[in-house]
C-alpha cells in the first residue's frame, strides 16, 4: 500500500480519535515521506496515548521539516503549539507558555529565526516572570486587528491600530487562549515550583526520525517437489484464530424514503456462487471470501453473514447485484421513511422468528435485477392529487376491465383512462395535468374549472421557473 494510503487512513483515525490505530498507520506512511502534517498527526496521537517523548520528537521534527521546505509556516505554527500542549502535560508550564508565544509570533508573520528573547523572561533564580496579566494584555499585534473587539471595551475597536492580516488569525487566537490557561495555572503555583523553570529554546534541536522496528513474520518452509530447495512463505493464521470483529465487511449506505442501498466491500466475490436470502428484518449472504482469514471455505460458519436490519423491508421488492469487489443490496422499505442506520453484520447464519414465513431467496437476472416470488402486497401509497375528495389510490385502476397485458406501461394506462372518461372528465384531466406541469391529475371538473392547479413536485424536488 502506498504511503499516501496509509496516511489517509491514519489521519482518518486521528479524526475519529482512534489513537491506537492511528500510530501504526502513520508509522507506515512516514517510512516513505517526512510530511510535517503526518508528523503532527502522529504527535497528537502519541500525546493522547501519553507517549510524551515520542509526541515531542514528532512535533520538533515537524517544525524543522516545515522550515526546510520554506512554505510550511502553518505547520511551524502548529508544531510550536503542539510543543506547548505537550509541555503542559509534562507540567512544564513556563516552557508551555514560551512555545505558545512563539506560535503567536509566527502567526503574526514574524521571522522564524528572530531573537525575540521570550525564554529570557526569568529572574535571578531562573524562574519565569511573565504573568497572566501580561498574557491577557499581549494582543497589540493580533492579526486582522481591526476585526477584534477590545478586551476592556467589548465592541470598541482601536482607531490607531493597523490592520494586519496574515491568514493565520485562528492559529493566533488559539495560542493566545492557551497562554491564558497556562499562566492561570502558573499564577496559583508556589514561586519555587519546578513548573516555573524555563528549559526550552525557540528552535529545538533537530531529532532523528524514530525508526519503527519491524517484527519478522514467522516463516513456513516447504520443499519444492522438483529440486527439493527450501521455499519460504509467510504463515497463514490458524483456522478459527481470527475474531469475528476482524472478519466483518467494510460497508457504506445511502437511502431514500422508499429504499436503503447497502454496499458491502469484499474482494473475490463470485457472483455465480453467491446466495442471498431476504426476510423482513434480515439478509443472509454466503459464501463470502474473508481476506483476513484465508482458511475460510464455503460452508464454514465464517463464510456467511447475517445482516440485522434497522427496519422492516419488503423481501419481494428487494434485490442485489455483485461485482468482484462489492455486493450491493437495494432494500425496499416496508414503510416509507428514514432509518438512522442500515443495521449491523453478524458472522454466520442466524435464524430469526419471521424467517420461515417470509424468506425470499433471489438471484440476479441478466440485468442484475432480482426476481422473487410475489408476497402479500403492502397498503397502496397515496399520490398527490388536487381532488377535494381526497387522495386517490391509482393502483386500483389497474383492475379496470379490458386493460391488456401489452398496455401495462404508464402511457398505455393513461391513454385507457383518458379514453374511457367522459368529456367533462377529459377536460378536467387536461387542465389539471397541464397547469400542474404533469404533477397532478384530476377527473373532477367542478373542482378544477374555477382555479389554477398548482404544481405539486415529488418529495425532495424543488420547483424552479424556466428563465428563457
Amino acid at each position: 500500500m502506498a504511503a499516501t494510503s496509509y496516511a489517509y487512513r491514519g489521519l482518518e483515525a486521528v479524526e475519529k480519535k482512534d489513537w491506537a490505530a492511528a500510530v501504526p498507520l502513520l508509522d507506515k506512511a512516514l517510512e516513505g515521506s517526512n510530511s510535517p502534517l503526518w508528523l503532527l498527526a502522529r504527535s497528537h496521537a502519541h500525546l493522547e496515548l501519553k507517549n510524551y517523548e515520542d509526541a515531542l520528537r514528532d512535533a520538533e521534527l515537524a517544525y524543522h521539516v516545515a522550515a526546510e521546505r520554506g512554505s510550511g509556516r502553518k505547520q511551524m505554527i502548529d508544531a510550536q503549539y503542539r510543543r506547548a500542549t505537550i509541555y503542559h502535560r509534562l507540567k512544564q508550564y513556563a516552557d508551555s507558555d514560551c512555545c505558545a508565544k512563539w506560535s503567536m509570533l509566527l502567526a503574526e508573520g514574524r521571522p522564524a529565526r528572530e531573537d525575540d528573547g521570550v525564554e529570557k523572561n526569568v529572574d535571578a533564580d531562573g524562574y519565569y516572570t511573565v504573568t497572566y496579566e501580561d498574557a491577557v494584555a499581549d494582543n497589540a499585534n493580533q492579526p486582522d486587528y481591526s476585526m477584534r473587539e477590545s478586551l476592556k471595551d467589548p465592541g470598541v475597536k482601536d482607531p490607531n491600530a493597523k490592520t494586519i492580516k496574515t491568514g493565520f488569525e485562528s492559529q493566533w487566537k488559539r495560542a493566545y487562549t492557551w497562554r491564558t490557561v497556562v499562566l492561570g495555572i502558573l499564577k496559583r503555583l508556589p514561586k519555587n515550583d519546578p513548573g516555573r523553570k524555563v528549559h526550552v529554546s525557540k528552535i529545538p534541536p533537530k531529532p532523528e526520525l524514530k525508526k519503527v522496528e519491524k517484527k519478522a513474520e514467522p516463516l513456513v518452509v516447504e520443499l519444492d517437489s522438483e529440486d527439493e530447495k527450501p521455499v519460504a512463505k509467510p504463515s497463514e493464521p490458524a483456522p478459527g484464530s481470527v475474531p469475528d470483529e476482524k472478519l466483518k465487511l467494510r460497508t457504506d449506505f445511502y437511502q431514500s424514503n422508499q429504499n436503503v442501498t447497502v454496499s458491502l466491500f469484499v474482494k473475490g466475490t463470485k457472483k455465480e456462487e453467491l446466495n442471498v436470502k431476504f426476510s423482513k428484518h434480515q439478509v443472509q449472504i454466503s459464501p463470502i471470501a474473508r481476506a483476513a482469514a484465508p482458511y475460510v471455505k464455503p460452508g464454514d460458519r465464517e463464510a456467511s453473514s447475517t445482516l440485522h436490519l434497522s427496519g422492516e423491508i419488503n423481501p419481494a421488492g428487494s434485490r442485489w447485484t455483485a461485482t468482484p469487489s462489492k455486493i450491493e443490496l437495494v432494500l425496499q422499505k416496508a414503510t416509507p421513511g428514514k432509518w438512522g442506520s442500515w443495521g449491523k453484520e453478524e458472522i454466520g447464519i442466524v435464524e430469526n422468528a419471521d424467517q420461515e414465513e417470509d424468506i425470499e431467496e433471489v438471484t440476479p437476472s441478466s440485468s442484475n435485477q432480482a426476481s422473487a416470488p410475489a408476497v402479500k402486497p403492502a397498503a397502496a401509497p397515496a399520490y398527490p392529487t388536487s381532488s377535494r375528495t381526497g387522495p386517490k389510490n391509482w393502483d386500483k385502476l389497474e383492475e379496470l376491465e379490458g386493460v391488456e397485458d401489452t398496455e401495462s406501461d404508464v402511457n398505455a394506462f393513461f391513454k385507457k383512462l383518458y379514453k374511457d372518461a367522459s368529456p367533462e372528465q377529459q377536460r378536467a384531466m387536461m387542465k389539471s395535468f397541464t397547469e400542474s406541469n404533469g404533477t397532478a391529475l384530476s377527473t373532477d371538473w367542478s373542482d378544477v374549472k374555477g382555479r389554477k392547479v398548482e404544481t405539486v413536485p415529488p418529495e425532495g424536488v424543488e420547483v424552479k421557473k424556466w428563465n428563457s
